[in-house]
Order: C-alpha cells, then sequence, then structure tokens
C-alpha cells in the first residue's frame, strides 16, 4: 500500500506513520506535506497512491480548499482533532473520519476498511466520478418560448443584475437564466475554471483579457467574449486569491 500523510503537526505525522508502519510492515510513505499549496502542486503530478491520510486543518487553511482547486482522485482517511466536519467529509470520497489522538485500533480499522472497499471497487474510478459529478456540465437559460442549455465550456462569464443572472457566452450572446443568485451556481462550478471577481461577476478563466493593478491594493479584471467586453473590480482581500487562481490555470 502507497500512501501519503498530510498533516501540519510533526508530533501528529510521526505517530501515524509509526501507528501505519507497525499494522502493514509492507506499506509505504510516498508523501507528506504539511499545506494545501504544497498537497495541490502534488497531487496535479498524478502521483501513484492508494491512500491518503488528511488533517482538517493544515498549516495555510483548512483542507477542503484542496478540494474546491482539484479533484482529489484518491480514497482519504481523515484524521483531526474537531468532528464539527465530519458531515462535509464524507461528502467527498472519505473512507473514515478520525478524532485525534489517533489509537492503533482506529487507523487498523480505517484501513481494514479501505481495504475492504478496493477488494470490491475500483475506488480510483469512483473517486472521479464523484468528482466530475460535482461540477455542472452545462446551464439551463431562456428563450422566448422555452429552455435550452448552454454547455459549460460556452460559457464565458455570468453576471447578476437586479436580483436576475446572465450567462454570456464565448460568442458574446447574453442570456437570461432563471437563478437568483450567482452562490447557488458557484457551488458546482469546476474553481479551477471559474473564479467570483466581485458580489456580481464570476469570470471563465480564458474570459480574462487583462488584468491591472487598482487603486488601494486592488486589482482591475477586464473580460471579453467576442466584442462583448465588461470589467470588474477584485477587492484588496480576494486579490492573493484571485492571482493564485488565475496562476494555477
Amino acid at each position: 500500500m502507497k500512501y501519503a500523510i498530510i498533516e501540519n503537526e510533526s508530533y501528529s505525522l510521526d505517530n501515524l506513520k509509526l501507528l501505519v508502519t507497525s499494522l502493514r510492515p509492507d506499506s509505504s510513505l510516498v508523501f507528506t506535506a504539511e499545506s494545501i499549496k504544497d498537497t495541490v502542486d502534488y497531487f496535479q503530478t498524478s502521483p501513484e497512491c492508494d491512500l491518503v491520510f488528511m488533517d482538517i486543518e493544515l498549516s495555510d487553511g483548512n483542507c477542503f480548499e484542496i478540494f474546491d482547486r482539484i479533484a482529489v482522485p484518491y480514497p482519504i482517511i481523515f484524521t483531526t482533532a474537531y468532528d464539527e466536519f465530519a458531515i462535509r467529509a464524507f461528502k467527498l470520497n472519505s473512507i473514515d473520519y478520525l478524532l485525534k489522538p489517533l489509537g492503533k485500533d482506529e487507523v487498523k480499522a480505517a484501513i481494514e476498511k479501505f481495504e475492504r472497499i478496493n477488494e470490491i471497487a475500483d475506488y480510483k474510478r469512483i473517486a472521479e466520478v464523484i468528482n466530475s459529478a460535482r461540477y455542472r456540465s452545462r446551464l439551463l437559460v431562456n428563450k422566448p418560448d422555452g429552455f435550452y442549455y448552454v454547455p459549460i465550456e460556452k460559457v464565458a462569464f455570468l453576471v447578476s443584475e437586479d436580483k436576475y443572472v446572465f450567462v454570456y457566452k464565448t460568442d458574446g450572446t447574453r442570456c437570461l437564466t432563471d437563478y437568483t443568485s450567482l452562490t447557488n451556481i458557484m457551488e458546482r462550478l469546476d474553481k479551477q475554471q471559474f473564479f467570483q471577481l466581485s458580489r456580481n461577476i464570476v469570470a471563465g478563466i480564458d474570459s480574462i483579457a487583462s488584468v491591472s493593478k487598482y487603486f488601494t491594493g486592488r486589482v482591475k479584471v477586464k473580460l471579453k467574449a467576442a466584442d462583448t467586453e465588461i470589467s470588474a473590480i477584485v477587492s484588496a482581500a480576494k486579490k492573493r486569491d484571485f492571482l493564485i487562481w488565475l496562476g494555477d490555470n
């Protein structure tokens, strides 16, 4: 078994490694990380890994940000001192949710559960399906006599105006939707492809024409879809996340 440990506490990492080694002497620890950034960078290389032990609170934030940035095709055993994240964890490709301090019996039971699942299914394939299902493949829009859908790859950006949400297609066409806010749409958009620049504008990565510095630490973003152009101001608070997103794609 090849496994990874995502953990920002050195004692917890060493303890877990000892427990796994004692339970499965033939196992191989292939990767450790203490941050979201390092974990995302590693997973994007598509490494050979069978199982991931992951703490909730990492050095640079909450581990669920990892799943917002990339599709994680590995089964996860969450390890944490907090029990309030259990429901959210089990909505992901979670094998188990262990509370610290970890004991040998709990880790043993979690590994055996993983092994049983592996015996009856190709878990990596299932995880890929689960993650792909999280993202919208199309958006429903209105037309005079009914409805039709716009494939997500043809969505340039979205704009909320006076409780109405409009989709701007890559050909510059503007379409009215039945959504009342961008929040519900963003929940299932691929976070690598779309970013909410402001309260009323969500940008697709391919629609960004230019990014320039603006007053008081903000940035100005120009979006373009064919001959249609709009601008948005990204706040100083969101600037770092936006630039990380822009650089990761």
